[in-house]
């Protein structure tokens, strides 16, 4: 999955391939029906996302991601 291949660009260091896998994930998620499971998904993609920023110092773009997965991460509650 494009979540995977984040997860991978990420453990090799490669964080700004890893941000474009979770844009792509974040893109085919929002294609979905949003049940649990995919606001799951969808908030560690955003979660995921932000830390690549952190790394890369792009700090607004971090805080816009994490913003995004605590509104997801909190609708579902």
């Amino acid at each position: 999955t494009f979540r995977e291949q984040g997860n991978q660009a990420f453990k090799q260091g490669h964080y700004q391939e890893a941000i474009d896998r979770y844009t792509d994930a974040i893109h085919a998620l929002n294609n979905e029906q949003l049940n649990d499971s995919i606001k799951n998904d969808l908030t560690k993609c955003y979660s995921n996302r932000a830390q690549c920023n952190i790394n890369l110092e792009q700090y607004d773009d971090a805080i816009e991601d994490a913003t995004k997965g605590m509104k997801i991460f909190s609708s579902s509650y």
